[in-house]
């Protein structure tokens, strides 16, 4: 069980003081002012613990530790990272307080409602004067899908398509586009899904467990209340034909090309090997993987469908969130709040992360400051209007793992999409029924 720490609030001292009459002489004490609430609360001293599910202290010191702790000399700030001797568990049975959690959309589930921590921090932004309508909406919306805001976006995510220029160059095939459907693409793709040289090109390939959970179509993977996987209908049918059934099957090659490396195309098939066109991941895989600074891409927007033009994938942000649990949380307030400010959002946005922010100039600095700056950044995320965000669960990821499974079978010609479908719910409902016994 999620052990418990007793709430406390921080005291905040105010100060009275006698004023003097006129004319020089001592006039009589004015009757001590009765406190009032101190909405810049933040210049008391506290010990501030913030737990990073991913990022390394050297990551979260470059890009929030160091900022933060010249904002807040007041404040002791230790972060530590989710690692073998302190993930979260062990942390919470040995009793150590957390203030803050990083984490994304997708793992909040787990980290933060299965332990517990979840608060809703709605009455203590108002307290700090934290404007919500400065955000882009997507965001707020995205964690509030779990049941309130528990915390605040400090930078964003979401799929965009990376091509390889020198595949389209080859072929001579116009690269791709923003604004594209999903019919547009397929037909690119057939394009440049051809075998030349003894090598056989690939025209698109995706993440499938990063389309299942930023898919547009905001399909839920699992469902919230009933806690049972829903991926067996037509909207998940659609998909999965589009994005992955379609561009294998168009082309023999590619199906023997799959057959043969035993799994779905992915990074390295993107930029190492360079026989896969166009990519659908979420972005900032080019500050992820080195071969990017070498071989000769770009990106664009995700393509749309007809029934929702303008719609590009769901987002898929890291926040800030403040533990129900945490004894300073009026503290913690303030590092949301700094982190999320203007001029921290401004050099988030400058050295490459999606802004969270609304503010064009902000949105316009974007990657500025990156290697990458000549690239289609800002328009491939920014394009089309973020998707509805659906609400996550802690067991989208065995619907995730069986579905992968059955699209191999379908590519293979062992089974039909609707079997695989099917199928995949069926072992995705045991593998959760089978995670909530060993809960």
């Amino acid at each position: 069980m999620v052990r418990k720490y007793a709430a406390m609030t921080l005291a905040v001292a105010l100060a009275s003081g006698m004023l003097a009459a006129c004319g020089g002489e001592e006039g009589p004490a004015t009757p001590e002012k009765p406190p009032i609430e101190n909405k810049r609360t933040g210049e008391e001293p506290a010990e501030l613990v913030i737990y990073g599910m991913s990022n390394t202290e050297e990551e979260f010191n470059r890009r929030w530790g160091d900022d933060l702790r010249q904002a807040f000399p007041q404040y002791t700030i230790r972060y530590m990272m989710n690692q073998k001797g302190q993930s979260l568990p062990e942390l919470i049975t040995a009793g150590q307080p957390i203030d803050i959690i990083f984490d994304s959309i997708g793992s909040a589930p787990a980290s933060l409602i299965q332990n517990g921590f979840q608060y809703d921090i709605t009455e203590l932004a108002q307290k700090h004067d934290v404007d919500l309508s400065r955000f882009d909406p997507a965001f707020l919306d995205a964690i509030r899908e779990l049941g309130g805001l528990y915390g605040l976006p400090v930078n964003g995510g979401g799929l965009v398509i990376y091509y390889n220029k020198d595949i389209f160059d080859k072929f001579g095939v116009p690269y791709p586009r923003d604004g594209m459907t999903w019919d547009e693409l397929l037909e690119l793709s057939r394009q440049v899904t051809r075998s030349e040289g003894g090598k056989q090109y690939a025209g698109f390939a995706t993440s499938v467990s990063h389309m299942m959970r930023m898919n547009p179509l905001s399909l839920p993977i699992v469902n919230g209340q009933s806690e049972m996987a829903v991926i067996d209908n037509d909207g998940w049918k659609r998909l999965l034909q589009t994005m992955i059934i379609q561009p294998v099957v168009q082309e023999r090659g590619y199906r023997d090309l799959i057959r043969e490396r035993n799994g779905l195309l992915f990074t390295n098939e993107f930029v190492k090997d360079q026989s896969v066109a166009m990519f659908m991941m979420n972005f900032g895989l080019q500050y992820a993987v080195k071969e990017f600074e070498t071989i000769n891409w770009d990106m664009v927007s995700v393509p749309t469908f007809p029934e929702r033009p303008g719609i590009g994938s769901q987002p898929y942000p890291n926040y800030f969130f403040i533990t129900a649990t945490s004894q300073n949380k009026d503290a913690a307030m303030q590092v949301l709040k700094y982190a999320t400010s203007d001029e921290h959002v401004m050099k988030e946005s400058q050295s490459g992360s999606i802004p969270v922010l609304r503010d064009e100039q902000i949105r316009e600095a974007f990657g500025a400051e990156t290697m990458f700056k000549d690239k289609n950044m800002k328009n491939a995320v920014f394009h089309n209007q973020f998707a509805p965000a659906y609400a996550r669960t802690i067991y989208d990821d065995k619907v995730i793992g069986a579905l992968n499974s059955g699209i191999m079978k379908v590519i293979a010609g062992e089974s039909d999409l609707n079997t695989a479908l099917r199928t995949a719910q069926e072992e995705g409902n045991k593998a959760i029924r089978e995670m909530k016994v060993a809960q």
